[in-house]
């Protein structure tokens, strides 16, 4: 019997969906057959057989959700029985990095506030001092713990004078000092109590409808909260002149022929990346571990919306290929990304990215980095706006960038640099043919 086990089909995928079974039980199977569709955390992909034989049971039906090793249904190779007794699918019993990391996090957070609770402030305070009757009501005046105090009388004794010098030197722990901790504390447990009343005030019941998000969606909510938990983001935005881009774009779609793809303002956004990350290869490179990785290609991928979430479909080394020959590919992979057939070679192995909601009219925003990528380009919307040109008001197409960068890898200046090389490239835009 072959066990047929749900496969790890992206560098990011840690569970799988089945979406469609092809094959029911009973059915022959021979190597290379599609058996079932998975709904991965980017696309729909096959799950194709290795071997030949009979589709003996299925373990995971159509909407489950299952680990990447679970056993999702078995073959039974020519000159086997069947089984008699049924099997069900077991999931494999490693937990998954993500979750092993929030536990310990959880765990070590939890460690921090018993250690905040449980310290004293100041030296320890147990055990029986011998002080003075007036060293101790001046030391209880000003709130200072004798055990932190030398004496200077016989056997140690603690005197007026050795208060009184504690005091002045600031020697000395406050006794209220551990008071101050267990306040600190009591906030601490006060702001968790204040938001749990906060969550368990949201609407509930009949007043909201519960939506259980797609493979996609959980991976996109996991990887972008790392990401702004993770990375110190910081942003530098500019505004670019398009007007000679607008007439450029105008100029070589008016001259397609038929069946021709026309050039879009990302095409050039994308083209003019990738020429300038090429110059500042800086921009190209990203943290980890303590250390530098310089990408030697410029991959950019660009964020596309699609019904159940949004990919990055990457074009690998843009800056070598042409305006048109980049336009058409874009266009392939938005395609494809729209209707689940991204293949891992589509959207693996980006070096940098461009989220532009440019057509949606949205004139400047932030974007979120795509780990381990040490920057992401928002575009916006480009609008006609009066601008002062060789001291005179013209009207000019203006576009606003703005560029979330890793602050561990790049700097002000780099990113500064960079935005620099694109404006020249995106209003010298011929710069882009060449």
């Amino acid at each position: 019997m072959v066990d047929v086990i749900m496969p790890r089909l992206s560098d990011t995928m840690k569970e799988g969906a089945i979406a469609t079974w092809h094959k029911k039980p009973g059915d022959e199977i021979k190597k290379g057959d599609v058996l079932a569709d998975i709904e991965t955390d980017k696309a729909t992909m096959d799950l194709e057989a290795f071997d030949n034989g009979v589709l003996e049971q299925i373990l995971v039906q159509p909407g489950e959700t299952v680990l990447i090793g679970t056993v999702v249904a078995t073959i039974r190779k020519a000159g086997e029985t069947a089984s008699a007794t049924p099997r069900v699918a077991v999931a494999p019993t490693t937990i998954p990095e993500p979750a092993v990391a929030a536990v310990s996090a959880a765990v070590q957070a939890a460690a921090t506030q018993v250690q905040v609770a449980s310290t004293p402030v100041g030296a320890a305070s147990s055990g029986r001092v011998k002080a003075s009757p007036l060293a101790r009501n001046l030391a209880s005046t000003y709130q200072l713990d004798l055990h932190a105090i030398a004496g200077s009388g016989p056997g140690g004794r603690i005197l007026r004078d050795d208060v009184e010098g504690a005091h002045h030197k600031g020697n000395g722990y406050a006794i209220a000092a551990p008071e101050t901790s267990v306040v600190a504390v009591n906030a601490a447990v006060q702001s968790v109590v204040t938001q749990v009343q906060a969550i368990a005030s949201t609407p509930s019941g009949d007043e909201v409808e519960i939506i259980t998000p797609t493979m996609m969606q959980t991976t996109v909510a996991r990887r972008l909260t790392e990401s702004k938990q993770q990375v110190p983001h910081f942003y530098v935005s500019t505004e670019v002149d398009m007007t000679e881009a607008v007439k450029l774009r105008e100029q070589l779609n008016s001259k397609l022929g038929e069946g021709g793809v026309k050039i879009s303002f990302n095409d050039l956004v994308v083209k003019a990346s990738a020429i300038a990350l090429e110059r500042i290869p800086e921009a190209n490179t990203w943290y980890k571990d303590g250390k530098f990785y310089r990408n030697k290609r410029v991959n950019v991928g660009f964020a596309v919306d699609v019904p159940n979430g949004l990919v990055v479909p990457v074009i690998r080394d843009a800056n070598i290929k042409g305006v048109r020959s980049l336009a058409k590919e874009a266009k392939a992979l938005i395609e494809k990304a729209r209707s689940g057939k991204l293949r891992p070679e589509d959207y693996q192995g980006g070096t940098f990215s461009i989220s532009n909601l440019g057509m949606f009219n949205v004139t400047q925003f932030q974007a979120v980095i795509n780990p381990p990528e040490s920057a992401i380009l928002a575009v916006g919307a480009i609008i006609e706006k009066p601008v002062v040109v060789n001291h005179e008001i013209a009207v000019r197409h203006r576009m606003s960038l703005t560029l979330s960068a890793d602050h561990r890898v790049l700097y002000g200046a780099t990113v500064a640099r960079f935005l620099g090389q694109l404006q020249t490239l995106l209003e010298n835009p011929f710069e882009l043919l060449g």
